[in-house]
């Protein structure tokens, strides 16, 4: 038993990873990075089939992820981080809202059919990143913070712990609030 990452940045690999030393929980934390910015309408062919890159490798990797699981057979923790403009998107943000959203669907699925062999399978949606966004962003978020990599990577520990035993298919927002809020004036991420 052991944590496994797949498609995660440096900064947030590292925070997950330090966060399960000493866990003995068999979890795999996958991630998909897509750059906000980027509205649908303006997305290149090219730009389109990079971002199918990045959903096909973390849709496989979460299949291998749950089959190594499943072959144990000694249940586990799947977690799929995605932004959370996949639950309430802005304008810039369609690619991410676009991969995020077919990453739930497919966390979803995943947790109806491994629920059986006791395999959880769950969402964290991340608000916009601390030093990744500028920090007027932060206006934007009911407690006055950007989303810290620390922060996933708690919120990881806790559904790969032992409270949350009965959490499988949920989509949990880490984003101090931000998706059930609007930026003044649109979105912050274009100009």
């Amino acid at each position: 038993m052991a944590l496994t990452t797949y498609g995660l940045s440096p900064g947030l690999d590292e925070a997950v990873t330090a966060a399960f030393l000493g866990n003995e929980a068999d979890v795999a934390v996958i991630g998909i990075e897509v750059p906000l910015g980027r509205e649908l309408q303006g997305i290149s062919q090219a730009g389109w089939a990079e971002l199918m890159v990045g959903i096909r490798q973390a849709f496989f990797s979460l299949q291998a992820a749950a089959a190594v699981m499943a072959e144990r057979g000694t249940g586990g923790c799947l977690v799929v981080v995605v932004p959370v403009h996949a639950l309430r998107t802005a304008r810039g943000c369609g690619a991410a809202a676009v991969a995020g959203s077919f990453l739930i669907t497919a966390a979803q699925v995943a947790a109806a059919e491994l629920g059986a062999r006791g395999i959880r399978v769950n969402v964290i949606a991340h608000g916009p990143l601390e030093g990744s966004v500028s920090p007027e962003v932060a206006t934007a978020v009911p407690l006055g913070a950007l989303t810290r990599y620390s922060d996933i990577a708690a919120a990881c520990l806790m559904l790969a712990g032992p409270g949350a035993a009965q959490v499988t298919g949920a989509v949990i927002p880490v984003d101090g609030g931000y998706a059930i809020t609007k930026a003044v004036g649109g979105s912050p991420f274009v100009g």
